[in-house]
């Protein structure tokens, strides 16, 4: 189900923003989905990217778990 949020930009960004996105052919409400989605993305990684410096041999098991199961997938496969 969407939800829906009621953002306040001053004059000028609103005027930056419509700006842009009439350059790129899109709505400021989908401009402003897309930015959101965008830093909820970015924040992720970076949560991802902490564990994984804080974490460097679990890490490495993952990571050698996940080829080891993609080689095993491909052999059964062929």
């Amino acid at each position: 189900m969407a939800k829906r949020e009621a953002v306040t930009v001053s004059d000028e960004t609103h005027a930056r923003v419509a700006g842009r996105t009439a350059r790129a052919g899109l709505s400021v409400h989908a401009w402003v989905v897309a930015a959101v989605e965008r830093e909820a993305f970015r924040q992720l990684c970076e949560q991802a990217n902490k564990w994984w410096a804080e974490h460097p041999e679990e890490a490495d098991r993952l990571t050698e778990d996940f080829h080891r199961r993609q080689d095993e997938r491909d052999s059964s496969a062929a």
